[in-house]
């Protein structure tokens, strides 16, 4: 229940997200009460490598063309993930490793967006290398990245219209959670609501099974799934998720769970 400073404040509780985020209503920001989804099983999420895109900062979103592809420090970025990736799963799971591997219970699901698909393909064929053991590659769409819409895939200078510019700035500089870029593409809040969507089924799949889920998804979208998650690495001053400023960088793997792991139930 919102006590009565944040009511005072104008912080709301956002619909569909158990009460653990609040928003407030003038600046959109938004606030961690704790954790919406509590996940089950351990996972890890992974960022995509560097691509031209993000060196020119255009907005990302769904957009699927050249500039949106691993460049060649996106590659080896992605290289060095995977070793890194593999060596943090063999400090954790040892021995049993191998054997999540041959049993298809080291479960690899992956972004549709080719630059997520090629940095988790970099994993795999790094996997077989070491072990012999090819995996399987799954696609979710719901590891997509966040849509800006009739913008995405452009840079600020190559919008036309001023006002998405504006919204572009107010989101960038003030984190507003609640922009929806004039109703044609998805808002943060959108992007929590479907993490959470997307976790709790990933929860009925997996509770109770001896599974390690690895995924490779984008910036802002591993940002959602830290947030439901309740990760305080997101927030800052009275709690406020700064999903924009303590995004994962390239190439940057991230534990969002070690429930289920021996010794690490609280992951």
């Amino acid at each position: 229940m919102v006590q009565d400073s944040e009511s005072d404040s104008g912080r709301v509780p956002v619909p569909q997200l158990n009460g653990q985020i609040l928003s407030d209503k003038k600046t959109g920001q938004i606030y961690l009460k704790g954790p919406v989804v509590q996940l089950e099983f351990p996972m890890v999420i992974a960022r995509h490598g560097e691509t031209d895109g993000n060196w020119r900062e255009v907005l990302h979103g769904l957009a699927n063309g050249p500039e949106n592809q691993l460049n060649e420090r996106g590659k080896e970025q992605a290289k060095q993930l995977a070793m890194n990736l593999f060596a943090e799963l063999e400090r954790t799971f040892g021995p049993r490793l191998a054997e999540l591997a041959r049993s298809g219970n080291l479960i690899i699901l992956t972004s549709p967006l080719k630059r997520a698909r090629d940095t988790a393909q970099f994993f795999i064929d790094y996997v077989k290398e070491k072990t012999g053991i090819l995996l399987e590659l799954k696609v979710l769409e719901e590891l997509r990245e966040i849509s800006f819409g009739k913008i995405d895939g452009l840079g600020l200078d190559e919008i036309e219209d001023k006002e998405l510019q504006d919204l572009v700035v107010r989101y960038r500089t003030t984190q507003d959670a609640t922009i929806n870029w004039q109703g044609t593409g998805e808002s943060f809040v959108d992007t929590l609501i479907r993490a959470k969507r997307l976790l709790r089924t990933l929860n009925r799949r997996y509770q109770g099974k001896d599974v390690v889920v690895v995924s490779f998804t984008h910036g802002t979208f591993g940002s959602s799934l830290r947030a439901v998650t309740g990760d305080k690495g997101l927030v800052k001053g009275a709690n406020m998720i700064a999903f924009r400023d303590n995004i994962l960088g390239c190439g940057v793997p991230h534990w969002l769970s070690k429930r289920g792991i021996y010794g690490e139930a609280n992951g």
